[in-house]
């Protein structure tokens, strides 16, 4: 729980994109402790690892993703930060 809370605090305060999507990771790693933990206490260990694979892959899939948009955000603005991306928006 202390792990979602640190990456949802990350995500709420700053606004560097690049602290922005470390704080998603950190929420992700929080959410796959706490699946591993109700699947030991619950003795369902194999369910529960089947969901921190699954929630692994979309982890990479989504870092790529953002990642790809970080760097055409800065080739197009120079910057990484919040106020770079309200300023494409128009």
């Amino acid at each position: 729980m202390a792990l979602f809370a640190l990456g949802l605090f990350a995500v709420v305060a700053k606004e560097s994109l690049i602290r922005i999507l470390l704080g998603i990771e950190v929420m992700g790693k929080g959410v796959t402790l706490a699946f591993v933990t109700a699947g030991y206490a619950l003795d369902q260990l194999g369910t529960a690892q089947a969901f921190v694979f699954t929630i692994i892959v979309i982890e990479v899939v989504v870092t790529a993703i953002a990642l790809a948009i970080m760097i055409r955000l800065q080739h197009a603005t120079g910057r990484l930060d919040i106020r770079a991306m309200r300023r494409l928006a128009g």
